[in-house]
C-alpha cells in the first residue's frame, strides 16, 4: 500500500526512517571482505597504529660457554633487542549524494524507501571491500619471501611474504620463482598454504581472486578455477559435471574449504604494472592471500543516512556517508597475487 506523507502520528518522519533501516539492513546482510579483516577504531584522530615486533626467540643455553665475556655467568645467551615498527591504518570519508522528486515519495513511498536504502547499503559494504583490496597492494609485489636476520634459535623468520605469480592458463613459466610461479589456479592454492606454513602462521589464509579479469585464455580467475575444477579428480561422477567445490563457488561466490583454504572471488580487484616470471611492465590484477592480524580496517564512523530538501521544495536530498580506512598490518601474514591479465 502506498504511503501517504503528512498525518497526524508523524508519518512524514516515517519515509527517512525506512531508507535508514533498509540501508543498515543491506549493509548488516553484506558477506563482505571486510568480514575477514580486523574491524577497529582509531587510536588517535581516524588513525590505527599497529606495533610489529621482530621475533623473540629461546636458545639452548651453555652456562660454561665463553665466561671470559659473560662475566654474569649469561653463558652463551644472546640478548636480543626486539625493533619496534609500527604501521599506520588511515581513514578516510566516503560519500554518495542524490536527489529526487518528492513526488516519488508521496506514491511509492516505502517501495522507495526499500530501494533507495538497499542501494546505499548495499553500495557502501562495497565501498568498504574496495578498500579493503587496495591494501592488498601494499603486500610485497615479488615473488619469494624476505626474513629477519638469523634468530637466536638458529632458524628463519619471515619479515616478508612474497606474491604468488598467477600466469595465464596453459602459459609455460620463462623464468619461474620456485613455490611462487603457476599456471594453475588450484596450484597456487596449495602454493599459498604452503607460503603460509613456512611462516608458521597459525589457522589457514582467506584467497581473494578475480571474478572479472581476463587472461586471454580462459577468462577470469574465477572461471580458470571453476574449469578446473570440473576434472576427474574432483568431479562428481569423474566427467565434466561440477564437483560440489564447483557448485559451492558458482553458487556463493567462494569456496569454504580447499585445501583447507577460503576461496572468494571479487570485481574489486586493483590493476598494476609488475614484474612477472622476470618480464617487467606485466599487467595484472592484484589479489590476495592473509590471515588474523594481516589487514585491519579502521572505522571511525560508520554508515550515516543524511535527508534533506533542495531549495524549491520539489526534491529530496539523500546522502550517505562513512568514515573508515583499510591497510595491511603485518606483512609477515599475507601476501599478494599478482594475476597476469591478457
Amino acid at each position: 500500500m502506498a504511503y501517504v506523507l503528512g498525518g497526524s502520528d508523524g508519518e512524514q518522519y516515517g519515509f527517512t526512517f525506512a531508507i535508514a533501516n533498509f540501508a543498515l539492513r543491506a549493509m548488516h546482510e553484506s558477506l563482505g571482505l571486510v568480514n575477514m579483516t580486523n574491524v577497529v577504531t582509531p587510536t588517535q584522530g581516524n588513525q590505527f597504529l599497529v606495533p610489529n615486533f621482530a621475533p623473540i626467540t629461546y636458545q639452548d643455553f651453555n652456562p660454561a660457554a665463553d665466561p671470559a665475556s659473560a662475566p654474569w655467568y649469561t653463558g652463551n645467551a644472546t640478548v636480543q633487542n626486539p625493533a619496534l615498527t609500527q604501521t599506520t591504518i588511515t581513514a578516510s570519508p566516503a560519500i554518495a549524494t542524490t536527489a529526487f522528486d518528492i513526488f516519488y515519495g508521496w506514491t511509492t513511498s516505502f517501495t522507495l524507501a526499500a530501494t533507495l536504502g538497499a542501494e546505499l547499503g548495499d553500495s557502501f559494504a562495497e565501498k568498504v571491500d574496495q578498500r579493503v583490496c587496495a591494501a592488498f597492494a601494499s603486500f610485497k609485489a615479488t615473488p619469494g619471501n624476505t626474513f629477519y636476520a638469523t634468530s637466536a634459535d638458529g632458524f628463519d623468520r619471515i619479515l616478508q611474504l612474497g606474491a604468488i605469480e598467477l600466469l595465464p592458463s596453459g602459459t609455460t613459466p620463462s623464468s619461474p620463482t620456485a613455490g611462487f610461479t603457476t599456471n594453475l589456479v588450484t596450484e597456487a592454492v596449495r602454493l599459498i598454504k604452503q607460503q603460509f606454513k613456512i611462516a608458521r602462521m597459525p589457522g589457514n589464509p582467506v584467497i581473494v581472486i578475480d571474478s572479472n579479469g581476463n587472461d586471454g585464455v580462459i577468462g577470469s580467475t574465477l572461471n580458470r578455477l571453476l574449469s578446473e575444477l570440473t576434472g576427474g579428480a574432483v568431479s562428481q561422477t569423474g566427467g565434466s559435471n561440477l564437483s560440489a567445490l564447483g557448485n559451492e563457488l558458482l553458487s556463493s561466490g567462494r569456496i569454504e574449504n580447499i585445501y583447507g583454504c577460503m576461496v572468494m572471488s571479487t570485481t574489486f580487484l586493483s590493476s598494476a604494472s609488475r614484474t612477472v616470471d622476470g618480464t617487467a611492465s606485466t599487467p595484472v590484477l592484484v589479489g590476495g592471500y592473509f590471515g588474523d592480524s594481516a589487514l585491519f580496517t579502521v572505522m571511525k564512523q560508520g554508515l550515516e543516512i543524511k535527508l534533506g530538501e533542495v531549495p524549491g521544495g520539489l526534491q529530496n536530498w539523500l546522502t550517505g556517508v562513512g568514515y573508515f580506512g583499510s591497510g595491511v598490518g603485518d606483512l609477515r601474514r599475507g601476501g599478494a597475487i599478482n594475476i597476469v591479465q591478457a
